[in-house]
């Protein structure tokens, strides 16, 4: 978050500095993610993508037009992306507030958390889209309807769901990257410093950093220029000194301290920092001196506080040095330890307070190539597994079981993954997890048990000794398929403590014998006594056989463990009921085709859509956006659960670490890891909600219904062959038909749910003849 309204006084008053793109030639450029993305991505862009889910397809589009303009100027970009928040940042991110959860808080719009913000829109647009449709009953038949509002405004997105898609396009592209272990922007001011780049792309924050005296703070592609600021003339136009404009940035807001303090949150926040200067330059106002002196004001404590460690931050942030390790900005760490000039630097005992716990070097390495997220970081040094909601709200039951269900099946067993290699006092440390729907209901995960859960598949592993193979599944699959005993071939026997199956040197032995191990610990093989495949492993080990596209391994695995966690069924009505997007003619007349609908879309929210980048505008289905939410918490948990019982193995020294540079590692290890791109959004499974909805109205016309869905959803701009994409959609329902003819010869689903899902099968291929 930029410092709050300050770049559009900088424009006000002309103190952004213009010159062509041409002048950088030859450069290496720093980028700050966060920053480069919400500008690509305004609140005009994007606008349905809280309703629809996935990645937003227009993002890649603008990202490819920048990357060319670069490489026409010979400019080497490197992208730096956040990392964990600290304190002030996590507090204003999260759920702590108690209205928060309800997504009606009262506080001034400075004070206000993004949680509560995005929450409270959410609800206001789904509530209106709900009205809209009952509105519509009687005149409704079977032309979809378009949301009325936007679901952005001046919510901004959460960009760090995009996180894992953007290093995969760019691990794709050969495109330098990094992933900061906290401030992004004062990671770039590190390496503006040791000569790693020679300017930065980024926020006003910067302002804030003295060794970055001007940067670049945005670019304008059509006109081939960009925009710059240079602090010394700033501070000079506001005749401030640097310590009053601290001061004021910290009292306005900004990426360390982001609420707005007293006096100033009763101002629009448009104006707040125009506001804060003139208080300080002519009213000679200390915003720290006036917290200090005003102990009767609501939370006064907690407000110093902010601003203290907003300051703090500021002062002693960590950054990714390059000797490996993670150290305070600003400061050599052999002095810190040097004892004769101990009393010369000054550094606080308690940055833990207003940063986070010290995780391992280890582990920001892992974290800055992008194999693990900071997510799971930030829930071992925070102690906290906060689970927001969803897209949809998170209303159903089945959801909510979803979430109590995951401690068990997964979190108790990442957090104990992630604990055991690293100091004792982490597996110890209580570790709650806080769910947004209660709570006052907090659970401790269990991060102790005895043996450790990396001593239980520790003697599982996979060596081809192949350094040329990519993992993939099919591949892994067809080494498991090649063996006649899995106990003899994957297994190693041996009580000695510490990692028993010698050292892997071929990146897919690495990615194999981790995935092997999540299998069985998701239970999909028996692993304790022998190796051996249970209902679900077979159900799996048979993907090859069904003839299916590379990109549809991982969401079968989803949907494998989601009808292995048994929440819900396929044509299962989610309880609270939520409304559907079919019209209240077709619900009444063809109740049985609706049923089949129903199983159709929930499927195809996994299917991803293959079309031209474009921003979204059409119909939405909350039904829908619900299941697909579903699926993709279930796929987050796998994820984390993977990236978990990775990290430990490679803590264990089970992998040769040395024999791969930086760019192996992203290419051949992160490039190749499983389930690092989002789950699809509902676009194709609504499109087949409308098509067959219009093909029951109009006398089963085809052309007619293919006519509507291209209309309606615009994929005469954006999918060039419509019918070809939906018979691609209709060949992957065949595959989950024989997936779930598989999972019914097992026992793993009832006979009513196959025979429904058949119908619906045969209902959708009649529609496309």
């Amino acid at each position: 978050m930029p410092i709050k309204s300050l770049e559009s006084y900088l424009f006000e008053r002309a103190l952004v500095g213009s010159a062509p793109i041409e002048s950088l030639n030859g450069i290496t450029l720093g980028i700050d993610v966060d920053h480069y993305v919400s500008r690509l991505l305004t609140n005009k862009r994007e606008q349905y993508l809280d309703a629809i889910g996935g990645f937003p397809t227009s993002l890649k589009m603008y990202i490819e037009s920048d990357l060319q303009v670069f490489q026409e100027n010979n400019v080497v970009p490197v992208f730096v992306f956040s990392g964990s928040p600290v304190a002030n940042q996590l507090h204003h991110q999260s759920h702590l507030s108690v209205d928060a959860s309800a997504g009606v808080g009262q506080a001034p719009a400075g004070q206000r958390t993004v949680y509560e913000a995005i929450i409270a829109q959410r609800n206001k647009l789904w509530a209106h889209w709900s009205n809209q449709l009952n509105n519509t009953k009687s005149t409704y038949i079977d032309q979809p309807l378009s949301p009325g509002e936007s679901f952005r405004h001046n919510v901004p997105l959460n960009f760090r769901r995009f996180q894992a898609d953007l290093i995969q396009y760019f691990i794709s592209k050969g495109i330098n990257y990094m992933v900061a272990p906290y401030s992004s922007w004062i990671q770039l001011a590190y390496l503006l410093e040791d000569g790693y780049v020679d300017g930065i792309y980024g926020p006003t924050d910067l302002l804030l950093v003295e060794s970055v005296p001007k940067f670049i703070l945005g670019m304008e592609f059509p006109n081939r220029e960009f925009r710059f600021v240079d602090r010394g003339r700033i501070l000079t136009e506001f005749k401030l000194s640097f310590e009053d404009f601290l001061d004021i940035n910290m009292a306005v807001g900004n990426d360390l301290q982001p609420f707005t303090l007293p006096p100033l949150q009763v101002y629009p926040q448009q104006q707040v920092f125009e506001i804060a200067l003139d208080m300080s330059v002519n009213g000679g106002t200390n915003f720290y001196t006036y917290l200090l002196t005003n102990p009767m004001q609501l939370d006064s404590t907690k407000l110093l506080s902010y601003y203290q460690k907003g300051v703090a931050a500021l002062k002693y942030m960590p950054v990714l040095k390059t000797n490996g390790r993670v150290e305070l900005y600003g400061y050599d760490e052999t002095e810190l330890h040097n004892k004769e000039q101990d009393e010369n630097v000054e550094v606080p005992n308690d940055i833990h307070d207003f940063i986070q716990q010290r995780l391992p070097h280890e582990y920001n390495f892992y974290r800055s190539i992008g194999l693990i997220s900071s997510k799971l970081l930030d829930i071992v040094s925070t102690g906290v597994y906060f689970e927001y909601p969803p897209l949809d709200g998170g209303s159903s039951d089945s959801y909510r079981n979803l979430v109590k269900k995951s401690v068990e099946q997964f979190k108790n067993k990442e957090i104990n993954l992630l604990t055991q290699p690293i100091n004792r006092y982490y597996q110890i440390k209580p570790i709650k997890h806080v769910k947004w729907f209660s709570p006052g209901d907090d659970i401790t995960l269990v991060n102790r048990v005895t043996p450790s859960i990396y001593d239980r598949v520790k003697h599982i592993y996979v060596r081809t000794d192949d350094k040329t193979r990519a993992f993939s599944m099919l591949e892994f699959i067809n080494v498991l398929k090649d063996s006649k005993d899995m106990a003899k071939d994957f297994t190693v026997s041996s009580k000695k403590p510490g990692p028993i199956i010698g050292e892997l040197t071929a990146p897919f032995d690495l990615l194999a014998t981790n995935f092997l191990r999540l299998l069985s610990l998701l239970g999909f093989f028996k692993y304790e006594s022998t190796l051996k495949p249970t209902k679900y492993g077979e159900a799996l080990m048979k993907f090859n056989e069904l003839n299916l596209e590379l990109e549809f391994y991982e969401p079968f695995l989803v949907l494998l463990m989601f009808f292995k966690l048994g929440v819900l069924k396929l044509g299962e009505e989610t309880q609270p009921p939520t409304q559907s997007a079919l019209s209240q003619v077709t619900l009444r007349s063809y109740p049985k085709e609706s049923q089949c609908i129903l199983c159709l879309t929930r499927v195809l929210t996994l299917f991803k859509l293959r079309q031209k980048p474009a921003n979204y505008y059409g119909p939405i289905d909350k039904k829908t956006l619900t299941f697909r939410e579903h699926l993709d918490y279930v796929k987050q948990n796998i994820s984390e659960l993977f990236e978990a019982v990775l990290v430990s193995s490679l803590a264990a020294g089970e992998f040769n670490r040395i024999q791969l540079d930086n760019a192996e590692w992203q290419q051949k290890i992160v490039g190749n890891a499983p389930f690092k791109v989002s789950t699809p959004n509902t676009v194709m499974a609504m499109m087949w909600e409308f098509y067959l909805q219009k093909w029951l109205h109009n006398g089963q016309d085809k052309q007619d219904a293919l006519a509507l869905v291209s209309n309606s959803f615009s994929a005469y701009k954006h999918v060039p062959n419509l019918e070809e994409e939906m018979k691609r959609a209709l060949k992957y329902l065949e595959n989950v038909k024989s997936l779930l003819g598989v999972m019914h010869a097992l026992d793993l689903i009832q006979e009513s749910e196959y025979e429904l899902f058949n119908d619906a099968a045969a209902f959708a291929n009649k529609a496309m003849e």
